[in-house]
């Protein structure tokens, strides 16, 4: 196949844009720890307006956040595909689960750690 003909190409359209929001959403339905990972961003955001971060730390809190919430959208979904396959073994089945929970507790510790880091030498100056 000539992949350089401009049919080809790969065009976003309106539907791709309903697949993914559909994803989204579904993942949301079925992960019953995204809301609250989405609920522990607020307090956050709302630490750093109060101790006016500047925007070295800000890019910090924003990158380790969605790097979270990121893990947490990829480990839902990969337990999605795993009910949905049928060809998977429990062997691998079980590894794949073992591997969406060890990056989201190793994304949330490296969140936790960021935002110490990020948050109590500014909560110190205030004392």
């Amino acid at each position: 196949m000539d992949y350089s003909q401009p049919d080809y190409t790969i065009q976003v359209g309106s539907s791709t844009l309903q697949n993914i929001i559909g994803g989204l959403r579904k993942i949301f339905v079925s992960d019953p720890g995204m809301p609250l990972q989405l609920f522990l961003t607020v307090p956050i955001i709302a630490g750093g307006i109060v101790l006016q971060m500047n925007a070295v730390q800000w890019m910090l809190i924003i990158f380790v956040t969605l790097l979270f919430l990121v893990a947490g959208i990829f480990r839902t979904a990969a337990l999605l595909q795993i009910n949905k396959d049928t060809s998977l073994s429990s062997f691998q089945a079980s590894r794949i689960k073992c591997m969406g929970n060890a990056i989201v507790v190793i994304t949330a510790g490296l969140s936790l750690f960021t935002y110490l880091m990020v948050f109590v030498p500014k909560i110190v100056t205030l004392l």
